[in-house]
């Protein structure tokens, strides 16, 4: 059998889809709404995530310089030490004068606390208040190890870091981002089975062209190749309407949610465009590649 060109499997593939033209829509309307489904289960895991990190910031470790140790030298060499650790990010000093005012400001004559006591007299003239360090960390995990390394620190009087609230805050995250991770790979198993099992329907649905194909001589390639390349553009136009649906999607849902003024964070969806358009065309143009591959070698057999 001589030589085809790819151009002529195009041309045969085409005319497939178009003559089992029911078939191919259906095909491509669940594909479409599968990947639809599993990339709206995609976004909403990574928004979650986004969302999830900004918790880790709300926790601060702060600790107050013992009296002992507030003279510049010291209170340089504390802070030295405190960056020196791995784990630390953003470091604050306030000092007992700045203490004061945010003291003043919250318990003074304005607030309807203390006033006109002597206890607030006494704390204005004596300033029993400490100079205290903030300290933002980078990464959750590792605050418990932190928490150690500060409290070894020589001058520390008091560490309140909210460890169990950070690390109770960690678990969480843990616990919601598995659960989104398990039913993602649940929901992408049964997409692609419902897709491979709706393109060996397209395909059992011309099992008499393939069985008649065979019988008169032609090759199992020649045979296999046109519906291979069906799979595929079914895969390839599936993809692209869903890549344009979920944007539409993402955006309206983005929208609505910034405008009930929730406080969310989302990402751009110019962040994830390539990523998600990427992740739909190779899903899709494996699903019909296999698919077709699949169902249509059982017909292949003598």
């Amino acid at each position: 059998m001589k030589k085809y060109s790819v151009i002529f499997f195009i041309k045969q593939s085409l005319n497939g889809l178009f003559m089992n033209s029911i078939m191919s829509i259906t095909s491509i309307f669940i594909l479409t709404s599968c990947l639809i489904l599993t990339g709206c289960t995609a976004l909403l895991l990574l928004n979650t995530n986004l969302n999830l990190e900004q918790l880790d910031t709300l926790n601060k470790i702060v600790f107050f310089i013992d009296r002992a140790y507030e003279s510049d030298e010291e209170v340089a060499r504390i802070m030295d030490e405190i960056r020196s650790l791995p784990n630390t990010d953003n470091i604050k000093l306030i000092t007992k004068e700045e203490n004061l005012e945010i003291w003043k400001a919250k318990y003074g004559a304005s607030s309807g606390v203390l006033e006109d006591s002597e206890l607030f007299d006494r704390v204005i003239k004596d300033n029993p208040l400490h100079d205290t360090i903030e300290i933002e960390y980078k990464n959750i995990n590792d605050v418990s190890t932190l928490d150690y390394q500060l409290r070894s620190i020589k001058g520390m009087y008091k560490v309140n870091n909210q460890v169990k609230i950070a690390e109770t805050i960690k678990n969480i995250k843990n616990i919601v981002m598995y659960v989104l991770f398990g039913f993602l790979i649940i929901l992408f198993v049964i997409a692609v089975f419902i897709i491979i099992n709706t393109v060996r329907l397209t395909v059992h649905s011309r099992k008499n062209e393939i069985i008649i194909m065979r019988y008169i001589g032609a090759t199992n390639f020649f045979i296999l190749f046109p519906f291979l390349l069906e799979g595929i553009i079914i895969g390839i136009v599936s993809s692209i309407i869903a890549f344009f649906i979920q944007a539409y999607i993402y955006g309206r849902a983005v929208e609505a949610i910034v405008n009930m003024e929730s406080g969310l964070e989302f990402m751009a969806f110019s962040k994830i465009n390539i990523m998600l358009f990427v992740a739909f065309l190779l899903t899709g143009v494996l699903c019909g590649f296999f698919g077709s591959l699949i169902s249509s070698r059982k017909y292949l057999k003598a």
